[in-house]
């Protein structure tokens, strides 16, 4: 006889309540809650900064990243101004890969059709300003800054403004360090001031917000001044004459360029001015005075004609009869 096993198929009972036992609902829930969370930081933050103080963060943000060592930690305030500053110490020049620099841009024989049209020589009338203007815009554009770096000839001669926007800053808050981008940017300018020979003055400008760094001795005034020869290093660094530059100076915020508001990004700047050579005299002028002992021809006619309309005392027309 034949031996007939039996199977016995046993299959377990599903209850319809199981399925909400489980923990995918619970990474749902947690993602949920880190989003919401995260919004009401952002709702936070826009409640108590100013528009300036806005700026500053979008700037920072879009210059800086959490693995660049250079910028160190974003959430460290301990070396920034106020705890929306963020503002950490920038790179030097040697600490960051400066690859949007032109270095043999300019290095023509003044038969290019643009920039390589630069010669060498002292910029004078303004047709030859507006070429140079020309050279500066074709730059800007290269290195992507068309909204940072603005040109306008005027009868002294060329005016180059450097300025912030929504989303570079030149300097972090109360520093005079450079951002690597606006060192790029002088780095990159600074073949252009190889060619010409006309002097330039290098002028820093700051908004209407007061200095509140570590020393309460420090204003606006050495703010602007340190920015403005901190700039000057960084074109000589990138081969600029060191003895082309006849003033840099510190102008705090008495020049802005909006008026209306004081405290907007583009009143902190740097100014480069091309100077004409007349223009150039008088600012020398201000300083030097006129040379000693020497009169020149127009003064020194005008002193004989008035010796020789000098009235004649009576008594010595008596003696002379």
């Amino acid at each position: 006889m034949q031996r007939h096993d039996q199977i016995i198929i046993k299959r377990a009972r599903r209850n319809s309540h199981e399925a909400g036992h489980g923990g995918a609902w619970k990474v749902a829930f947690a993602d949920f809650m880190i989003a919401l969370m995260a919004l009401f930081l952002v709702l936070w933050i826009l409640a108590i900064v100013d528009k300036t103080e806005r700026q500053a963060i979008v700037a920072y943000l879009n210059s800086s990243s959490l693995f660049d060592q250079a910028s160190g930690n974003p959430f460290n305030t301990s070396t920034s101004l106020s705890p929306i500053d963020l503002g950490g110490e920038a790179a030097d020049l040697s600490s960051h890969d400066a690859a949007v620099t032109v270095t043999s841009f300019y290095d023509g024989n003044g038969d290019g059709s643009q920039t390589d049209a630069l010669v060498q020589g002292t910029y004078e009338t303004q047709e030859q300003l507006k070429v140079l203007a020309q050279v500066v815009e074709e730059l800007a554009k290269q290195v992507s800054a068309e909204g940072n770096v603005h040109v306008d000839v005027t009868p002294q001669g060329l005016r180059i403004v450097l300025q912030d926007d929504f989303r570079q800053n030149m300097f972090h808050r109360g520093s005079s360090e450079l951002t690597p981008f606006f060192e790029d940017l002088l780095l990159a300018l600074a073949p252009i001031f190889q060619k010409i020979q006309n002097p330039l003055i290098i002028s820093g400008h700051t908004d209407a917000v007061r200095y509140s760094g570590t020393f309460s001795e420090r204003s606006n005034w050495e703010l602007s001044a340190s920015r403005a020869n901190a700039a000057r290093q960084t074109l000589i660094t990138g081969g600029a004459p060191e003895n082309h530059v006849l003033q840099v100076a510190g102008m705090a915020d008495r020049a802005p360029l909006n008026p209306e508001e004081p405290k907007a990004s583009e009143n902190r700047r740097i100014e480069l001015f091309v100077l004409t050579s007349v223009a150039a005299r008088m600012v020398e002028t201000l300083f030097k005075g006129p040379p000693a002992n020497d009169d020149g021809p127009v003064l020194q006619q005008a002193r004989e004609k008035a010796e020789f309309n000098q009235p004649v005392i009576r008594q010595d027309y008596i003696e002379a009869s």
